[in-house]
């Protein structure tokens, strides 16, 4: 490929296409090999930064809001959450304004501005994609529809997605993450600012079902790979002979993901952080792709296609939005399984998604991410903020024992949901049950409503055979043994503190009226550290 002349832009780089073997090849980050990494331990999925379990708490910038001009401003709402990482997109039209051509600015002034604020960094790559259209892409790639073709429909009209069968396309949207990855090691490989990239956005077909470029007509009449066949029973045939009337959906799925794959690859290749891809999800009673969502995202109903084809990639991430308790549980159902955790890669913000990330906590997931934080003052954004920020900064607070607690399987959630005013977490020996609505004092009622608003949540860690930290929002919690060893159980004390480190440090007991009917918690804010015994 011949490169246009480079701009004059004191933070720009160029790379040859292409990449040269220094950086294709296997040498590791100055670190020692330490770089962020996804592992399973016991079933648990766990995201480990600098050598220790890292539990997400994100906060995520409105789509244009990622320029070193606008950071100062948009991190008002970031440090006002207490969110321990940013979601901040790079754009390939601004990171490769000319074909070869890189501009650093915009990722530099991100990473410095989380460094200086003790922030990570997650990175979304809006490249061939962003929400089911090419965007992002940029001018010269949009300007040149005979190397760089689009999508077709099935009347032969180009629709504003790039055809996943054009090699010049895959080539050059490898190649602009390849550098933005070597670009990431250079700068921080030793510092793990940025601890996972986001590959691609909400990648899928809108407008058609599938591509029907001749070169997407020819691989749809063909035999379906090996990989599909195997991940599917093992049957050979074409798409249609497979899948019915899903042939068309299951085909662009395939497309998109080994597609997103050899990008992630090249991107891997160089420096091997992990890497998602997002989905707009088939949800909410939605039933046709390319119209009521993306064709060919990793939705449920293809993850298996996806999952075949796409080793390079880590995990999917979910862009759940929705504030019914039911859908939410529904969806996170779909994607926590034995080959992906829990990811709310994005959800709205919004007061009443606030609760839901205790079902993130509750499932094993590795964090949530709330999108948009950056708006406008008002009353709404204010009710927004206030609502996230006391899950952020009490979680925050104790992060590191949280994200240990999941790795070890010793933390247990619960929310509440209507209708459904107990719940019980079972830790073996000890049974805690959860009441959402009971009164602030003295006995509950054997029927008991939920609380006022709905929104009760409670987290329980197991520090050791003792010792119990709790924390929650409208719920009464107790403590009962259930060990059947002829013993009884009582709590021997009940301290109300903080984390400093990972030190606790004490600033009152309870006993009384504060323990005799429960542990009572309200809308504050607080810790409580449990000690067990039986006699």
């Amino acid at each position: 490929m011949k490169h246009a002349a480079a701009l004059a832009m004191a933070n720009a780089m160029t790379i040859p296409h292409p990449l040269p073997a220094a950086v294709h090849g296997a040498a590791r980050p100055a670190d020692g090999g330490t770089i962020p990494r996804l592992v399973t331990h016991d079933g648990h999925f766990t995201l480990m930064v600098d050598g220790k379990p890292f539990f997400i708490l994100a906060a995520q910038l409105h789509n244009s809001s990622a320029w070193p001009q606008l950071l100062d401003q948009s991190w008002q709402s970031v440090e006002a959450l207490h969110a321990n990482t940013v979601e901040a997109p790079v754009y390939w039209e601004q990171f490769e304004p000319s074909p070869g051509h890189f501009d650093i600015t915009n990722i530099d002034a991100l990473i410095a501005k989380a460094r200086m604020s003790g922030k990570r960094l997650i990175l979304l790559w809006f490249g061939t994609w962003k929400n089911g259209q090419m965007q992002y892409a940029p001018e010269w790639i949009k300007a040149d529809a005979k190397t760089y073709p689009r999508q077709l429909d099935e009347h032969g009209q180009p629709l504003g997605d790039l055809s996943t069968f054009a090699p010049a396309t895959l080539q050059a949207d490898s190649h602009a993450f390849g550098a933005l990855m070597a670009h990431l090691r250079k700068i921080d490989g030793d510092r793990h600012t940025v601890i996972m990239v986001q590959v691609e956005n909400e990648p899928g077909t809108i407008g058609a079902v599938r591509d029907h470029s001749p070169a997407a007509d020819a691989a749809f009449n063909g035999p379906v790979p090996a990989a599909i066949q195997q991940r599917v029973g093992g049957r050979a045939g074409t798409w249609s002979q497979l899948f019915g009337a899903d042939a068309e959906e299951m085909f662009n799925a395939w497309a998109n993901a080994r597609y997103i794959n050899a990008v992630a690859a090249a991107g891997k290749q160089v420096y091997p952080l992990p890497m998602y891809v997002n989905c707009w999800l088939r949800y909410k009673d939605k039933r046709y792709p390319g119209m009521d969502y993306p064709s060919g995202g990793a939705t449920y109903n293809v993850f298996d296609v996806w999952r075949a084809v796409s080793p390079s990639i880590d995990l999917i991430g979910t862009d759940l939005y929705t504030t019914d308790a039911a859908e939410f549980r529904k969806v996170l159902a779909q994607y926590h399984r034995p080959d992906n955790p829990s990811w709310i890669s994005e959800t709205g913000f919004d007061p009443k998604t606030a609760p839901f990330l205790y079902y993130i906590l509750a499932n094993d997931g590795i964090g949530f991410s709330i999108f948009g934080i950056d708006n406008p003052p008002s009353d709404a954004q204010a009710k927004a903020i206030d609502a996230h920020a006391r899950n952020y900064a009490l979680l925050g607070s104790i992060e590191s024992l949280l994200a240990q607690a999941m790795a070890d399987g010793q933390l247990k959630a619960a929310v509440e949901a209507p209708g459904e005013p107990r719940q019980t977490l079972d830790f073996g020996d000890w049974r805690v049950t959860l009441s959402f609505g009971p009164p602030p004092w003295g006995e509950s009622p054997a029927i008991i409503p939920n609380s006022p608003d709905v929104d009760g949540r409670a987290l329980v860690i197991r520090l050791d055979q003792q010792h119990f930290l709790v924390t929650g929002t409208d719920v009464r919690v107790e403590f009962a043994r259930t060990a059947r060893d002829g013993r009884h159980g009582q709590l021997l004390r009940v301290e109300e503190g903080k984390y400093v480190g990972d030190t606790w440090q004490l600033q009152r007991w309870l006993n009384g009226d504060e323990v005799d009917y429960g542990i009572n918690f309200h809308k504050e804010s607080r810790l409580v550290r449990v000690k067990v015994g039986a006699y």
